[in-house]
């Protein structure tokens, strides 16, 4: 399950787990529900309403998740990997802006996310009087060459360069915590490997060398799924 999946399989299992919100519950999010949340688990009354919040409700509009989709893909462009689109980076950031979004988390998803679309805004009006997402790739890339470095002193440009690393950070968290993201980098994390007994040279060192009777028995990787059996006398059998 990919991490897309993960966070709507959570959000629709709270909203499975009470009985009080299920006249609120669409056809669809019933289908949804029972195809990714077999268990419930504890949630408060007050958690689950918000965590219905979260799945029904829409923080950005629809041309600002373009911006937002232009902005990432001149961060990240894409390769022969994946792009900003597969690996969900998008709805990333409506999921934390929705998400965020409490007097709790200082209302994160409107004065630092959309603030940011608003000060890429102005800065792309005074540069080239049209919006960001209005503007080419190139005129977008010369803004941000402006913004993208903390070592700029330009008082009038801290808060988009402080805006503008917050976007950098979360396309590439997005990004590399995807399953294409994670087979970029090549991780393997714990994955049951293939042994077939010490290299012949070490055991060539040692003047050693393996019983062919064991090596049929155990360095047999046809049979690596099934459990070894032993007789009464210890003998393996299997």
């Amino acid at each position: 399950m990919n991490r897309r999946d993960s966070i709507k399989s959570i959000i629709l299992g709270s909203i499975g787990a009470s009985l009080t919100m299920k006249s609120c519950i669409t056809q669809e999010d019933e289908i949804l529900l029972n195809q990714v949340w077999e268990y419930n688990y504890g949630r408060t009354s007050e958690e689950l309403k918000w965590d219905y919040k979260v799945l029904t409700g829409k923080f950005f509009s629809n041309n600002e998740l373009a911006a937002i989709d232009k902005i990432a893909n001149i961060i990240l462009p894409p390769n022969e990997n994946g792009n900003i689109k597969d690996a969900g980076v998008v709805e990333l950031f409506e999921i934390i802006a929705k998400d965020f979004s409490t007097p709790a988390h200082n209302e994160y998803g409107e004065k630092v996310l959309r603030r940011g679309l608003i000060v890429f805004d102005e800065i792309c009006n005074n540069r080239f009087n049209k919006n960001l997402l209005d503007c080419s790739e190139a005129e977008i890339k010369i803004v941000f060459d402006k913004i993208a470095y903390n070592d700029n002193k330009d008082e009038d440009l801290q808060e988009a360069i402080r805006l503008f690393a917050v976007y950098r950070g979360m396309v590439l968290t997005g990004y590399f915590t995807s399953e294409i993201g994670i087979k970029e980098l090549g991780y393997k994390g714990n994955i049951p490997n293939v042994w077939d007994g010490v290299p012949p040279e070490i055991l060539k060192d040692y003047s050693v060398s393996y019983d062919k009777e064991w090596i049929d028995k155990c360095v047999d990787q046809s049979k690596r799924n099934e459990i070894a059996e032993w007789d009464e006398d210890g003998n393996l059998i299997t």
